[in-house]
């Protein structure tokens, strides 16, 4: 199966760790920065590293920005630099850009430059530490296509049944992708005679009103 193939602008904080996650995960990764000493500090990190300057249409073009699955603009500090370069590589052929936004008007405008999605990761976290402080029972949950993967404690409420009766798929929509030992490290067997515990902690798939609903009681 092919790699997937992303460009990454910008070696701050947010593009280095994307751009080294990305490779990591066995993604084909080229990053760009004008800072001479971030590209060769992490050239040895990704498929291909460039000293350019984005907003220079002669290095988008010679990046031939359309081979890859999606483009990532990480210089939200440098509002004018991104405008430049988003509309270098709509005008190059990029098939998603992907860029990197500090406020909501700029993320206004980034959209209607042509932006594919944008992002404003400090909101992001803030989003998600809020909802993980005000659950107690849920200690960390993503949004994933319409629905939810969870990491929960199981609430006293529907400790000691078999998962055969508790029928958590038919009557809630959640699935139980894994259990864990009392010390989070290990991963237990289930099975329908399976009885969850009080505590016990479970990584869960489903409904997220549903997880939310069943987990804070």
């Amino acid at each position: 199966m092919a790699k997937n193939s992303y460009a990454v602008f910008g070696m701050g904080a947010f593009g280095t760790k994307l751009a080294v996650s990305l490779a990591q995960s066995g993604s084909t990764v080229l990053i760009c920065d004008r800072n001479a000493a971030r590209i060769d500090e992490l050239k040895d990190k990704v498929s291909d590293a460039v000293i350019a300057d984005s907003t220079n249409e002669e290095v988008i073009r010679e990046l031939n920005v359309d081979k890859f699955d999606a483009v990532i603009l990480g210089m939200s500090n440098y509002f004018e630099s991104q405008v430049l370069t988003l509309t270098l590589l709509k005008q190059c052929g990029a098939k998603k850009v992907i860029i990197k936004s500090k406020s909501a008007i700029q993320e206004k405008i980034l959209y209607r430059l042509g932006a594919d999605e944008v992002i404003q990761p400090e909101l992001d976290v803030a989003s998600r530490l809020a909802r993980k402080l005000s659950m107690a029972n849920i200690t960390d949950i993503f949004e994933f296509k319409g629905s939810a993967i969870a990491d929960v404690v199981v609430p006293p409420a529907i400790e000691n049944i078999p998962l055969k009766e508790l029928d958590l798929r038919g009557r809630y929509n959640i699935t139980i992708l894994l259990k864990y030992t009392p010390d989070g490290l290990n991963v237990c067997s289930i099975g329908p005679d399976t009885m969850l515990k009080a505590g016990d902690q479970l990584t869960v798939f489903g409904d997220q009103k549903s997880i939310i609903e069943l987990f804070q009681r």
